[in-house]
């Protein structure tokens, strides 16, 4: 392309290359940017997302997810890049004219109307046949368990069932993509995590692609099969539930899903299947169970999860991975218990320890000296 090339005819190649996508990519965000007038909201975002995936967006308040969701619903236009969705760009095309349904965290029913005509107003807003809006209203009412209630009005309704009727207005006209923001926010803790369940098997039995937004952590890891960690408007980390919690690629993933205890240090030794890592912290040298790709004397953050720090009243006989201090504080969960060590170097360590057995008196208590020990492949070295 030349620098005489008009701008019409580069922005159509542009998108023509975006496209062009790749195998196994139902959804793509191609360097999308949003900037408002005091701030950017995105940052370049690039992701990709299969068909028939459930993909959830985890981020602080301020992180750009719902500005992301908005983009893609068509209620935001990007400063710069490119949305495609079964390889046809989105861009140019208004909200209403997208094969993109969104549920938002109201709901945003009728209160008017009844459940049955919430549930058909998308349809007979495109001028459907009466006897198809009626088999499909059927359909999904049968779907969401909810043809008992189908006359009642949204007043009438439990959270969890108003959830279930906004859930089947917004998969009744067959969505290519299925946006979720904040899809339990407005729910109870106990029922949430019922709802959590009952709505990721409607979408699999469906088979909708479906992109949720959400803060709360265990709601991702509990609905989508990965997740994208986002801050200050940038993707840092995507990857299954399980690969972002034991293997964080910065330290902000490792700080934001779930616990965490951080130690810095100096690489001090590095041989083909481990490293040794001194820290001011700690009187004993860390080892790290695999080899890493960090030059010799680089400084570095070891991430270590509570639970798999291992608590004793004795030194371990262990020489690497150990620290004593005092037990400060305990913290009963009921299935486990939270144990936070201060150590000499005033550094707040936190252990967990499972109550697999009905205890007569507690193990530890605060106050008291203890050890905390950790094996070499609990380790995860992040960049310092």
């Amino acid at each position: 392309m030349t620098a005489n090339t008009p701008p019409g005819a580069r922005d159509g190649a542009e998108v023509a290359a975006a496209a062009a996508t790749p195998a196994g990519s139902y959804l793509r965000v191609v360097g999308v940017s949003k900037d408002f007038a005091d701030c950017r909201a995105l940052e370049q975002v690039d992701l990709e997302v299969g068909k028939g995936e459930i993909f959830a967006l985890l981020g602080a308040s301020g992180c750009g997810k719902s500005t992301l969701l908005r983009v893609l619903a068509g209620f935001e236009t990007p400063s710069e890049g490119h949305v495609i969705l079964d390889g046809e760009p989105l861009d140019a095309l208004p909200p209403h004219r997208r094969p993109v349904n969104m549920m938002f965290q109201s709901y945003a029913l009728f209160p008017h109307m009844s459940v049955e005509k919430n549930i058909a107003f998308g349809l007979k807003q495109e001028g459907l046949r009466r006897a198809e809006i009626a088999e499909r209203v059927v359909e999904m009412l049968t779907l969401v368990r909810m043809g008992e209630y189908a006359r009642r009005k949204p007043d009438q309704l439990s959270g969890g069932q108003q959830q279930r009727v906004a859930l089947a207005r917004s998969l009744i006209k067959r969505p290519k993509l299925l946006l979720l923001d904040e899809p339990m926010g407005a729910l109870d803790r106990k029922l949430r995590a019922q709802m959590q369940i009952e709505v990721v098997d409607i979408l699999r039995r469906l088979g909708v692609t479906c992109l949720m937004v959400t803060h709360d952590q265990d709601e991702a890891m509990t609905m989508a099969g990965r997740i994208a960690i986002m801050e200050r408007g940038r993707i840092r980390q995507v990857g299954a539930p399980a690969e972002v919690y034991e293997k964080p690629s910065c330290r902000y993933s490792a700080e934001f899903i779930g616990s965490v205890n951080l130690f810095e240090g100096r690489v001090s030794e590095q041989f083909p299947d481990h490293l040794l890592i001194t820290s001011r912290s700690l009187p004993y040298p860390i080892r790290v169970g695999y080899a890493a790709l960090v030059p010799d004397a680089a400084q570095v953050t070891l991430a270590v999860r509570p639970e798999k720090m291992s608590l004793s009243h004795s030194p371990p006989a262990q020489a690497h991975n150990k620290l004593s201090g005092v037990i400060e504080r305990i913290a009963y969960f009921g299935s486990h218990s939270a144990y936070y060590l201060r150590t000499p170097s005033g550094q707040t360590v936190r252990g967990v320890l499972l109550n697999a057995q009905r205890q007569s008196g507690p193990r530890f208590v605060a106050g008291e000296q203890a050890w905390m020990a950790w094996e070499a492949d609990a380790v995860v070295v992040l960049p310092a």
